[in-house]
């Protein structure tokens, strides 16, 4: 392809002279002593792991043409992220074998490149956004690091080289005009990052004039009035973040932006007290930088709710269906939630999946059934699902969420009270005109407890008599704060089946065991907890002499 056609007046090993500067970039540090030794800033990186990592590589016989992978992580193979241990082994050890087999794996990578062929039609593995993106990111800081090693071949320098400028010209074409998602964002944030790491390029200042033009209608247009990126998923925000951060290490006056302040409190808004943010809309578990905002309040551009008191953090979705120009990463549910306590998941959604050719990803991952809210058997979800806020409301004793969507033929109508004042827990009415299970996920199989169920940390207990009662289970990310890592586990479903569709369900979390709860539906719902008794209407909420009451909208 001629993106990767090396021009005359550039020469691999006389580019050796950018690694400072390179480096700087990369690392976002103010000099080169700052620089060495470096060390990840991610306090859960292990360095052992990582050398483990880089050793089993040596000698390595790798297929890079190899379907096998998955249609999906075939692109994924490609980034070549999974190279980078190698890097980083050699930056801590100064070990040259680490840098030769950079130079060997690279070398045949770049031999077979242009024989890669993938299955997603139109797509190609290697000139597409995000493979562009992710390989300039890690053949820079490649470059970085090893530039000085002589382990590491004029040859290999000179394909980084060419892969790097190929793909920033390839970036440039691409990306002449705006369109929404993460795919542009990130390749023109890393083609302005290009462009400043090699100012000498003739191509330099038409390539960062292309980039902040898109960056700039990026913030504008991609990113919510409320900082959320616009895929709604903490992941791809989380992404598009690192990004921008990558452009404010090259040009800071970026900083200034008003969205790039929001975006950072967009994180704040859904980060628990354990350190982590949950994994919506094919999301992973996120660990960020940033502290907790306070209170209760609302991301309503993006369509969370958030309660917050003390130790327990909720979020609930009530926003659209999002599309892709390949694969949507929205999930086909609507008024679902999550709920944490003491820094640990209590009811618990299945995420997103291991890779997108995961046999469940559309089943379980993606489907209404994994989530929190409800399902109507025999009914498809649509996407066009039609979610709105009706009511928000963050008071002294309690705080109201009500909402409804059209992701079924009925209306689905929903309303969560959180009970702030000790005890707290959570009230959860629903109300929908067919056959429907009420649907939450626990971190252990529900066993009954008293009038209700309970599993690890929650104890549900209906007010309205089930039926029939459901249980199932599935993968999920299951986040652990003590490590800062989310490995796979399972959740377990409780089902809840009325023929009525209506739904009254507390859910009271716990630390040790559960208290003593009993819980009653009639012209008013009351709940009872040891001694303690709430007494709720459609308006107000009662305790003792405490009171409080809302406005009810539409």
């Amino acid at each position: 392809m001629t993106y990767v056609e090396n021009p005359p007046h550039v020469d691999g090993a006389r580019m050796r002279h950018i690694t400072d500067r390179a480096l700087l970039a990369e690392l976002g540090v103010a000099s080169v002593a700052e620089a060495r030794p470096w060390r990840r800033r991610d306090p859960a990186w292990d360095v052992t792991a990582t050398i483990e990592e880089a050793d089993a590589l040596l000698g390595a016989e790798v297929d890079f043409l190899d379907k096998g992978r998955g249609r999906s992580r075939l692109y994924g193979f490609h980034y070549l992220r999974w190279m980078t241990p190698l890097v980083h082994a050699y930056r801590e050890t100064g070990d040259a074998r680490y840098a030769a087999e950079w130079d060997r794996l690279f070398r045949q990578w770049y031999d077979t490149r242009d024989q890669v062929r993938g299955d997603w039609p139109g797509l190609d593995v290697i000139w597409y956004s995000l493979g562009v993106w992710a390989r300039s990111m890690h053949l820079t800081r490649a470059m970085a690091v090893l530039a000085e090693e002589p382990a590491l071949s004029d040859e290999c320098w000179a394909m980084m080289m060419k892969t790097v400028l190929g793909g920033a010209r390839w970036s440039a074409e691409e990306h002449a005009a705006f369109r929404h998602g993460n795919w542009q964002f990130v390749c023109v944030a890393e083609l302005l990052h290009v462009a400043t790491l090699f100012p000498e390029l003739p191509e330099a200042r038409g390539w960062a004039e292309i980039a902040r033009a898109r960056i700039l209608e990026h913030l504008e247009l991609d990113v919510r009035a409320d900082g959320g990126h616009h895929e709604r998923s903490p992941g791809y925000h989380g992404m598009v973040l690192d990004a921008v951060r990558r452009v404010v290490a090259v040009d800071p006056g970026f900083a200034e932006h008003p969205k790039v302040r929001a975006m950072h409190s967009w994180f704040g808004s859904l980060v628990t007290s354990g350190g982590w943010i949950p994994h919506l809309q094919d999301s992973g578990v996120v660990w960020p930088e940033e502290e907790p905002v306070p209170g209760s309040h609302l991301l309503d551009a993006s369509g969370y709710a958030i309660f917050r008191s003390g130790h327990l953090h909720t979020v609930i979705n009530y926003g659209p269906y999002v599309g892709h120009e390949l694969e949507p990463h929205s999930h086909h549910a609507a008024l679902d939630f999550v709920l944490s306590g003491w820094g640990v998941p209590l009811a618990w959604e299945a995420g997103g999946p291991p890779s997108y050719d995961d046999p469940g990803y559309y089943d379980w991952y993606q489907a209404t059934r994994g989530h929190n809210t409800l399902l109507v058997p025999g009914q498809d979800y649509t996407e066009d699902r039609r979610a709105a806020l009706d009511l928000f409301h963050a008071g002294r004793h309690v705080d109201v969420f009500a909402g409804h969507h059209h992701g079924y033929p009925e209306r689905h109508d929903r309303r969560i009270v959180f009970v702030r004042d000790e005890p707290s827990y959570w009230l959860v009415t629903d109300r929908i005109d067919a056959e429907a299970v009420w649907q939450v996920h626990g971190l252990e199989p529900w066993r009954p407890h008293g009038p209700g169920y309970r599993t690890r940390g929650l104890l549900a207990v209906p007010l309205t008599p089930p039926e029939e009662v459901l249980c199932g289970n599935g993968p999920a990310r299951v986040p652990d704060p003590a490590t800062r890592t989310a490995e796979y586990g399972e959740i377990h479903s409780l089902g809840l089946r009325r023929a009525d569709g209506r739904f009254a369900v507390a859910l009271i979390p716990f630390q040790d065991e559960p208290p003593e709860v009993s819980a009653e539906a009639g012209q008013t719902l009351r709940v009872r907890i040891g001694a303690t008794v709430d007494t709720f209407t459609d308006t107000t909420w009662t305790r003792g002499e405490s009171g409080e009451s809302w406005a009810v909208h539409g």
